[in-house]
């Protein structure tokens, strides 16, 4: 599928969606958003060009979100997640096996990783499993903050290693690996009732890692080296990154400069759009623009 094709594609799942899926659960939105634009662009660039056999899990994954609240409707999300795992083994085992020990397929195995957790907090999200206790808005938000600050930030992270394996690219490769987890654990060790100084420092230094990143993307695409289409998407992605990593650590800090317009429902659908349909889209096109042009020289 090409990708206006995929995106069309979204559009249509939001014209066929409830209006209490897009109010309540705007996260789910960016989540379809994620399986039917991001993933397809984020694989062909770490050399997985998917087929029929993926957009049919795609799709079903999608249905499942349309069929939300109802009983049954993740195990249409079942066969999307099950793929994923599948595709994020192999690529361990092979990692292994042929000892290609390299930073950037380290990278490119977490970037799998990751994809296939914002699959399986999709599949929590809508079978009602809350893992720890937290509340659905949590989980599915969970699903997305995997999808697009794990999975895309990777991916681009990646394409960043292939082109140089530069110290500065080093650092985002390790970063991009730690950075998802070390958040992770500061939300849950909050959610147990522990301090938030741990949530708001991994936030923050997540945050710095998106500016890094930012910071590399604005330096490439002000290079003649690649495609004017390809740059230009880059600085308007990099743009709405700059703006989504500013808001995720004003959230950050709530606990210490509390400010009443950043909070979940404002984050989630300008915070969490700016970050999937803003920077990862335009960025990811940018990548496959500028790999394209690569190929015909």
């Amino acid at each position: 599928m090409k990708n206006w094709g995929a995106f069309v594609a979204w559009l249509l799942f939001l014209l066929l969606a409830d209006d209490a899926l897009l109010r309540n659960h705007w996260e789910g939105a960016l989540v379809a958003f994620a399986a039917l634009v991001l993933v397809p662009l984020g694989l062909s660039l770490l050399g997985h060009r998917q087929g029929v056999w993926f957009w049919l899990p795609a799709a079903g994954f999608c249905v499942a979100y349309l069929l939300y609240p109802a009983a049954y409707a993740a195990f249409f999300a079942l066969p999307y997640f099950l793929w994923a795992a599948w595709m994020t083994v192999r690529e361990f085992v092979n990692l292994v096996v042929f000892r290609k020990f390299e930073l950037k397929n380290w990278v490119r195995v977490a970037a799998l990783g990751y994809w296939a957790t914002g699959a399986a907090w999709g599949l929590f999200f809508l079978g009602d499993i809350q893992p720890l206790g937290f509340d659905a808005v949590i989980v599915g938000l969970t699903a997305a903050h995997f999808y697009v600050a794990g999975f895309v930030l990777s991916v681009v992270v990646y394409c960043l290693l292939s082109e140089s394996p530069s110290p500065a690219n080093n650092l985002l490769g390790w970063g991009v690996m730690a950075g998802m987890p070390m958040v992770a654990a500061g939300i849950t060790l909050t959610k147990m009732g522990n301090s938030p100084v741990f949530e708001w420092v991994s936030a923050l230094g997540f945050a710095a890692l998106a500016m890094g990143i930012v910071g590399k993307m604005a330096q490439i695409g002000s290079s003649k080296k690649y495609p004017r289409i390809a740059r230009r998407l880059w600085l308007g992605g990099c743009a709405c990154l700059l703006v989504g990593a500013t808001l995720a650590a004003l959230y950050a800090l709530r606990f210490m400069f509390p400010i009443g317009w950043v909070n979940i429902p404002n984050m989630k659908v300008w915070h969490g759009t700016l970050n999937a349909v803003g920077f990862g889209w335009l960025v990811l096109h940018g990548w496959v623009q500028a790999s394209k042009a690569q190929e015909n020289v």
